[in-house]
């Protein structure tokens, strides 16, 4: 239940965020970039889409760092009862993504590479691999011939390690270029 208040909350402060920046850039001015830093400092919607915008941000940050908190704890063997450990785990999460956050310079772009990244990998290749892993599960001895379905899942876990890499490889180049 709590999760899914969370992500209702969170649906509805990105529709009014979103709702709120267009109003303000539109059709008057554009941006490039970090649409935050190009927010009117002297305008009362500014200042509530800032405010919305802190508002997801503080509940977005529960629906990732449990998930990945518990990613980490099973890998660390890290029981249930463990409580103590769990919290340590979570907190020193919170604490080094802050950290990075804080001293990494144009965040926004480590963000981008790293969601570009995630994002191209669950799409694009994931998905043909686990296809292909499937059949040769299901059909190790007739695995000699190639069928249409299997030409078509190697073409696909192709297509998405190339367009992967070249997501990411644009995406880190405009990091990059914003750096210098």
């Amino acid at each position: 239940l709590a999760m899914k208040m969370g992500l209702i909350l969170v649906f509805f402060g990105y529709i009014i965020i979103s709702s709120g920046v267009r109003m303000l850039f539109s059709p008057s001015h554009s941006f490039d970039g970090d649409v935050l830093q190009a927010l009117p400092t002297n305008s009362w919607l500014a200042l509530i889409v800032r405010l919305l915008m802190t508002f997801v941000v503080a509940m977005t940050a529960p629906l990732i760092v449990v998930p990945c908190g518990e990613m980490v704890e099973g890998k660390l063997g890290i029981g249930v009862g463990e409580v103590r450990k769990r919290i340590a785990v979570r907190v020193l999460l919170c604490v080094s993504c802050t950290g990075l956050a804080e001293y990494a310079p144009g965040f926004v772009h480590i963000v981008s590479f790293i969601g570009c990244f995630c994002v191209s990998i669950v799409g694009f290749v994931l998905p043909p691999l686990f296809c292909i892993q499937l059949t040769y599960n299901t059909r190790k001895e007739s695995m000699a011939k190639m069928d249409f379905i299997s030409c078509c899942d190697v073409g696909a876990l192709a297509i998405g390690i190339i367009s992967t890499a070249l997501t990411s490889t644009m995406t880190f180049g405009e990091m990059r270029r914003s750096q210098q």
